[in-house]
């Protein structure tokens, strides 16, 4: 499927990808979006279990989703924020998506990932001061070959295809838009 809203080229990312964000822009995004990284294995649970397909491969993602969680609060550990917006409203628009709709919304942000965890990794060691041990987070997220595969699997096996293709585009348009929080 064609994003219409990618990531990569949202203004937020490509001043980060210049080193042109500030230190307090970088510490709300990684405060606030640990909001979104917290939810990523319980939206992947509720798909799954939505459609009816609970197995060892969805237990393991959901494992893996989870496990990404200790590694963004090492990412945000360098970083100190009293207020930042909050992805709550995110959140609940992915809360209120049907199974094959919310598997379209996580696949439309897991197939991004890749490029985008490369650049922001990129940037964090050239602009900002940050080490190899800070980032595994964006490590992780530069391999998600398997995630991608395992959310085609399931779109093309159990979701309900306008559904999916819905949830794809609305996800996108999501998780694009979250990221003018942080331009002001």
């Amino acid at each position: 499927m064609k994003l219409k809203h990618k990531l990569s080229e949202h203004p937020f990312y490509q001043l980060w990808n210049k080193g042109e964000i500030t230190q307090d822009q970088l510490s709300k995004y990684s405060y606030a979006y640990l909001e979104l990284v917290e939810q990523i294995p319980v939206f992947w649970a509720q798909s799954v279990k939505g459609l009816n397909a609970v197995s060892d491969e969805s237990e393991k993602v959901v494992r893996e989703e989870t496990s990404h969680i200790p590694m963004w609060n090492q990412f945000k550990s360098k970083l100190k924020c009293d207020e930042y917006p909050s992805m709550k409203d995110i959140n609940d628009e992915l809360s209120k998506m049907n199974p094959s709709e919310l598997l379209g919304a996580i696949h439309s942000f897991e197939v991004q990932q890749p490029e985008v965890a490369k650049t922001k990794k990129e940037g964090l060691l050239k602009y900002y001061g940050f080490s190899e041990t800070d980032t595994v987070y964006f490590d992780e997220h530069m391999n998600e070959a398997e995630h991608i595969e395992f959310g085609k699997f399931l779109a093309n096996s159990k979701a309900n295809k306008t559904d999916f293709e819905n949830g794809f585009t609305k996800g996108a348009e999501l998780f694009y838009n979250a990221l003018d929080r942080f331009l002001n």
